[in-house]
């Protein structure tokens, strides 16, 4: 009896013990994160929705809009309110006050009282209407610079915009080039396995050396600690996508490939005149050409009057609790500068300056519009060139790593020789690997420096926008 209750009391333990490690393995299981799939035009959207730059962007647009709602206000009547109280026997106060109050009476008008009144108090409020209708070109002027700068905010988001692409498509294909790398490396890593495992047979059947066994183990060795390496990289890299992104940098992807080659065939003449259609840079610079024409046609209006309309309802009480007297005035005024120490004339003068500034600016511009397409456009092509010749020379290592690794086997040729050709079978990996990630890099360039980079995606967003 004794016997079967330490059996049960064993297997009720052992069972327990299987519950609890079956419940730590699916917390384990349970908290890992599930890589998510990720196409390129995702972490375009994501982008563009959650990056700080963006947001700041929208930011800026929305004040410009607010600006020209606060120019278009400048047409409009403006209508105060002022309310005051005096207390006081000034008699010039009080003769006035009792005027307003319409309680002025025969009486009043002893010189006794003239010269020394009593004390009077007044509760006034005043309806003030002022009707601008041309100050110098001031509404006018500023009416047409909001809209400018609208426009160049517009501009700006849209330069923005084309920068966090650019910057989130070479994320992504960084973190591919990492996870290509890592690949590489554990394909190197299992390759020389094999040739330390054929080199450790060889050995103890007496055919080589010791020293080709301790060979293969160091080129396991080095490629391991290499695969380390690669395999943080791509965790960074991953966090850097995750950054650009404006998400949280501990989430992990699965990741769509790219197309990392382009055949465009484009002559540099048309990439040119693609940028002077869609460059933002360059139409901002042509509109703030505009404002500073604005500026100086502000400054030349400064030589001319003023004229508004004014309109005045108040009322006056001896004490607020009683009826007192009310009045109205409506009113012109015409205001005319004759003399302000040849201020105006400087403001011409210096709003002309600013005029040929802004040309200058808008031609300076243009040429490095042109420059930076030249630029772009030949890196493409140097990198098209490039990957084709790595290419090639993966080919040619992979083809000699295959000659050296049977004859190896058949005894003519040495390990150091094979262990030379795995490595310049990773080696030409790797760099065909980032060749294809330069050139996929330097086709982004160029359609960002001809501002077509994202343009599909932007205009999509702005006609969802338009249609809310």
């Amino acid at each position: 009896m004794n016997h079967c209750v330490i059996n049960l009391k064993a297997v009720s333990g052992a069972f327990i013990l299987f519950c609890m490690v079956l419940g730590c393995a699916f917390i384990c299981v349970a908290s890992q994160e599930v890589a998510k799939p990720l196409t390129l035009e995702d972490a375009f959207y994501k982008a563009l929705k959650q990056n700080p730059v963006m947001q700041q962007a929208r930011a800026t647009v929305k004040k410009a809009d607010a600006q020209v709602g606060k120019a278009i206000s400048a047409f409009l009547p403006k209508v105060d309110l002022h309310l005051g109280y005096s207390h006081s026997d000034n008699p010039v106060m009080v003769f006035s006050n009792k005027l307003n109050q319409a309680e002025f009476t025969p009486s009043d008008f002893d010189v006794a009282k003239l010269n020394d009144p009593d004390y009077r108090d007044n509760w006034q409020y005043q309806f003030v209407m002022v009707q601008p209708i041309f100050n110098k070109g001031r509404e006018y002027i500023g009416y047409k610079t909001s809209r400018l700068f609208q426009s160049i905010s517009n501009l700006g988001y849209k330069q923005a915009a084309q920068g966090v692409l650019f910057m989130v498509e070479q994320a992504y294909c960084q973190a591919l080039l990492a996870r290509e790398k890592v690949d590489v490396l554990e394909s190197a890593y299992k390759t020389a396995s094999l040739h330390e495992k054929l080199a450790e047979k060889r050995y103890e059947a007496g055919l080589v050396l010791k020293s080709d066994l301790l060979s293969a183990t160091v080129q396991k060795t080095k490629v391991e600690r290499q695969l380390f390496e690669a395999e943080s990289d791509f965790r960074i890299a991953l966090a850097a996508l995750n950054n650009a992104m404006g998400e949280d940098q501990s989430l992990k992807w699965k990741m769509k490939p790219v197309d990392f080659e382009n055949s465009d065939q484009q002559k540099l003449s048309s990439w040119i005149s693609m940028a002077k259609e869609h460059r933002p840079e360059y139409f901002m610079a042509r509109r703030q050409l505009k404002i500073a024409e604005y500026q100086y046609r502000q400054a030349l209006f400064n030589f001319l009057p003023s004229f508004n309309l004014m309109g005045i309802y108040e009322g006056d009480r001896q004490n607020m609790a009683y009826f007192g007297g009310d009045s109205w005035t409506l009113m012109a005024t015409m205001s005319v500068n004759l003399f302000n120490g040849f201020g105006d004339r400087a403001s011409v003068s210096a709003a002309g300056a600013d005029r040929k500034k802004a040309q200058a600016r808008l031609r300076q511009v243009e040429q490095q519009i042109e420059l930076e397409v030249r630029q772009a456009f030949y890196r493409f092509q140097t990198a098209k060139k490039q990957l084709r010749v790595a290419r090639q020379s993966v080919k040619q290592a992979r083809e000699s790593q295959k000659i050296l690794r049977n004859r190896y086997s058949n005894g003519l040729a040495l390990m150091v020789e094979l262990l030379a050709a795995d490595t310049a079978v990773k080696e030409t990996m790797l760099e065909e690997a980032a060749a294809r990630f330069h050139a996929r890099l330097a086709w982004s360039e160029l359609r960002r420096k001809a501002g077509v980079l994202g343009l599909k995606i932007l205009n999509k967003l702005e006609q969802n926008n338009a249609r809310r």
